[in-house]
């Protein structure tokens, strides 16, 4: 095919080869420039199915306009071949670039998310890419992510993609039962031949976040038997074991991305996306990862001093800090900056901080669907986002210490104890009947109480009730305190 010309598209020198075509570098004699040609092998003419797929990728891909995703200028056929001009991009596939130890945090928190956001730009308009892997991720000389092959996309259906980012994918090529995808990166759903949605691509976004930092494949066997046996069946080795500096934060995304449940991952990847951003920004600001030790990547402010210096520049500081501090003429307190969260009608209240400060949770009818649900949103500003869409009351929102859940009070089924993940996805029962919980300082247990009015007279109500505590992974309850409480008022 070297110099060959197809259409008006001149063949240079050939870039790669994959199940569905094999790549050409091309000069566009019309515009000249350059383009990625991308041809279906003549022999593979003749299965309709795989033609009619590669056409798919091209049409699926042409309606995505995304600085991460490859621009397709021209689908065409010339002398009985198929192909595809796509974007040419100067630069290596992510398989090549991912070292045997894997790469330094930094860098897997920058690319990832570049891929999350390129992935939540198809996702909005309903394409599931349903291959991602390396290989299918290209880094360009600058730096910049591009994601390539949409071959395997699915469309979602346009009335359910409105209502929900989890609705199934329409059966638009390939029917239940079919297995398509690379084994090592497919989801679980995929693997038994399960309908799939955008979640599945977060599974195997999860599988390339984990290889890049750790170097590993999050599931391999020596067949594709054991590798889909692994991949229904068994968690990978947590990230922690192989990068002992890894920040403990991004093991708990890559875990999640990886649950075998879809319920249970991330429910949008564009979420993803912004942990990914605001653990690299938190690196990137000289944070060091819990523990003290540094992440792989990130340079210690402290590396090269020794202890003694740092002694003496300790009394030092502190010699001059004390007399400052004895001598210095205070300034007056300025008044607190107040800046306004909600701007709804109607009542939010009850809010909670996370442990951070970054978010806030509190109890909103601002749906107006006639009921309060939890809503969670950025103190630095954006969007609110809605946790519960039940048509019972819930409400008294209260953030676990390490902020990734919160429990809150719901009146569904006679009322009790929920627990929801922060970001978004199923709600959870923990405890019946309970209100106000509050969850322990290590946050294995959520105290609540269970009580109600045992009296009302002209001072108000006597309320009465008793403290309980239970797992807040959810088990039989048990009381904290055996004796009725009562008090004036609540």
């Amino acid at each position: 095919m070297i110099g060959k010309t197809l259409g008006h598209y001149q063949i240079i020198e050939k870039l790669g080869e994959g199940g569905m075509g094999v790549v050409y570098k091309a000069r566009d004699t019309h515009l000249d420039r350059f383009v990625a040609l991308k041809i279906l092998p003549p022999e593979k003419v003749a299965d309709p199915e795989r033609k009619q797929r590669f056409s798919q990728e091209a049409k699926s891909a042409s309606a995505l306009n995304h600085p991460g995703i490859i621009t397709i200028h021209d689908i065409a056929s010339d002398g009985g071949m198929d192909f595809i001009a796509m974007e040419y991009v100067e630069g290596k596939t992510l398989d090549r670039l991912i070292p045997r130890k894997g790469m330094p945090v930094k860098d897997t928190l920058k690319i990832g998310a570049e891929i999350a956001d390129a992935l939540a730009a198809a996702h909005s308009i309903g394409i599931i890419h349903r291959d991602i892997k390396p290989s299918n991720i290209m880094v360009s000389d600058q730096g910049r992510v591009k994601v390539l092959d949409f071959g395997l996309v699915k469309l979602k259906e346009a009335a359910q993609a409105a209502e929900s980012q989890t609705t199934e994918t329409a059966p638009v090529l390939t029917d239940e039962g079919r297995i398509l995808g690379t084994v090592y990166y497919m989801s679980p759903e995929q693997a038994e031949g399960k309908k799939v949605d955008a979640r599945s691509d977060i599974f195997s976004f999860g599988s390339v976040l984990y290889e890049m930092v750790t170097g590993r494949r999050a599931f391999e066997g020596p067949s594709v038997i054991s590798t889909l046996s692994a991949i229904l069946h068994r968690d990978p080795k947590p990230v922690a074991e192989t990068v002992l500096d890894a920040p403990p934060e991004l093991q708990r995304i890559v875990a999640r991305c990886l649950r075998k449940a879809p319920e249970r991952r991330f429910q949008s990847i564009a979420d993803v996306s912004l942990v990914l951003r605001e653990l690299g920004e938190d690196l990137q600001s000289g944070t060091p990862a819990i523990g003290g030790v540094p992440p792989k990547g990130v340079s210690s402010p402290r590396a090269g001093i020794g202890k003694r210096g740092l002694l003496a520049a300790a009394l030092v500081m502190a010699a001059v800090a004390g007399g400052y501090w004895m001598t210095r003429r205070r300034p007056p307190l300025a008044a607190p900056a107040l800046t306004r969260l909600t701007f709804d009608s109607g009542l939010t209240f009850e809010p909670a901080l996370s442990p951070d400060g970054k978010l806030v949770a509190y109890a909103s009818d601002r749906s107006g669907d006639g009921n309060l649900d939890i809503w969670v949103q950025q103190v630095a500003g954006g969007e609110a986002v809605r946790l519960t869409r039940h048509a019972a009351d819930d409400r008294e929102p209260a953030f676990s210490p390490d902020g990734d859940k919160i429990a809150f009070r719901s009146e569904r089924e006679g009322g009790g104890i929920y627990v929801v993940p922060a970001i978004g996805g199923n709600e959870r029962l923990i405890a019946r009947h309970g209100r106000t919980p509050r969850f322990s300082p290590d946050g294995q247990w959520i105290a609540y109480w269970v009580g109600s009015a045992a009296s009302i007279d002209n001072s108000g109500p006597t309320w009465a009730g008793q403290i309980f505590v239970v797992p807040s992974a959810g088990a039989t309850p048990m009381s904290a305190m055996p004796s009725t409480l009562a008090s004036v008022g609540r």
